[in-house]
């Protein structure tokens, strides 16, 4: 009997898998590294929202790329939320060569529970432009990033653009296990469900919309319970009947995990994050690591030679995946991720906890959450 579940389990993984690898191969990304278009000379004056915590790994260099924007007229707003915060001297430095093109606001917004909500507050209260662009501080980017999301932002019902990311590894071997599961399971996954269900997607990596939309969904006090502050803004704008369209331009992460229990930690907190806002899609979402289950499979029928052959497809979809991204990840860290995958998606079916920023929250259906504390 176990044979045979583990056989269905593997036949339904690898029929996901080939659907992953066939969109994965329709897909056209602009990368960082693609030449910026033609100035776009009608575009109106952009505010780029940056809240920053700390000096996240590659933090000047992120912050510079978007300095470096082919757009008429356009800032980059960072918001630091304690004057202790060793992000501020870096930031600081950073506006004596940017000139008015970066502005540092430092400022405690009281508003909910998501810090970065928060922070994304205090942000907005200082810039007066209307199309707005809110991205994490980890994202580095390409010269025509700011012109293209403008582009699609113009397309017919749509109300905010979002991104997909790939991992740029600045670290040891569990930022090359995350950073394999960014780019081999987390992106074909969305563009799999964008291509086959309703496009739900919408993540920090890049939010555009523009002030208007933002003030009709209730500004960001509407999201400020919200662990998956992201995704909350995109389902609140598609309840107003606005589509959340899919860039084709694909942003870098920087991934740096010190150690297995930093990488398990921010892991576990994507996968619960992912239980409660899609809970029926983390619930089948097991299916999407077809590695480990064909390997099970082929053991249990004492079929040694289909373990190898599930190892070269692996090998084969991995490199396409690399080729396609212009990002390498080692081989062994990928075999690992689907690994790990299936783990911490077991971990977040149990666990109704997140720990984020040193502190430990608790979890509600939807991604609100709250500190565990009784009133």
């Amino acid at each position: 009997m176990l044979v045979w579940i583990l056989t269905i389990i593997a036949l339904a993984s690898l029929g996901y898998w080939v659907l992953a690898w066939w969109q994965l191969e329709r897909f056209r990304p602009i990368l960082p590294e693609t030449p910026a278009p033609k100035e776009c000379r009608d575009c109106p004056p952009a505010a780029l929202l940056k809240p920053c915590h700390g000096v996240e790994e590659g933090l000047l260099a992120n912050l510079q790329s978007f300095l470096a924007q082919n757009y008429p007229s356009y800032e980059v707003l960072c918001g630091v939320q304690d004057p202790a915060d060793p992000a501020l001297p870096l930031l600081q430095s950073l506006v004596a060569t940017a000139g008015n093109r970066l502005r540092v606001i430092l400022h405690q917004t009281p508003l909910g529970l998501n810090p970065k909500v928060a922070n994304l507050q205090g942000i907005l209260a200082a810039s007066q432009y209307d199309f707005l662009v809110l991205s994490d501080a980890d994202i580095r980017v390409g010269p025509g990033y700011l012109a293209t999301l403008w582009g699609e932002l113009q397309q017919e019902g749509v109300g905010v653009v979002t991104c997909l990311y790939r991992a740029r590894v600045e670290g040891g071997g569990w930022s090359a296990v995350l950073g394999a599961q960014i780019q081999e399971q987390f992106l074909p996954s969305v563009l799999l469900a964008a291509r086959w269900g309703p496009q739900i997607y919408c993540a920090g990596a890049t939010i555009a919309l523009e002030r208007t939309l933002l003030e009709k969904i209730g500004g960001f006090p509407a999201i400020a319970d919200a662990l998956a502050d992201d995704f909350a803004l995109g389902a609140a704008a598609r309840e107003l009947g606005y589509r959340v369209a899919l860039s084709a331009v694909v942003v870098e992460t920087v991934v740096r995990e010190e150690n297995f229990r930093a990488f398990y930690s921010h892991a576990l907190r994507w996968a619960r994050t992912t239980r409660a806002v899609q809970p029926w899609g983390h619930a089948f979402s097991f299916l999407a690591w077809p590695l480990p289950w064909l390997c099970l499979a082929s053991l249990a029928w004492g079929e040694p030679l289909g373990v190898l052959l599930v190892l070269i497809l692996r090998l084969v979809y991995h490199e396409r995946i690399v080729r396609k991204l212009r990002s390498p990840i080692p081989l062994w860290a990928a075999f690992l991720g689907d690994c790990m995958g299936l783990i911490l998606w077991g971990h977040a079916r149990i666990t109704g906890k997140v720990h984020w920023r040193g502190r430990n929250f608790v979890v509600h259906a939807g991604g609100q959450m709250d500190n565990g504390v009784k009133p």
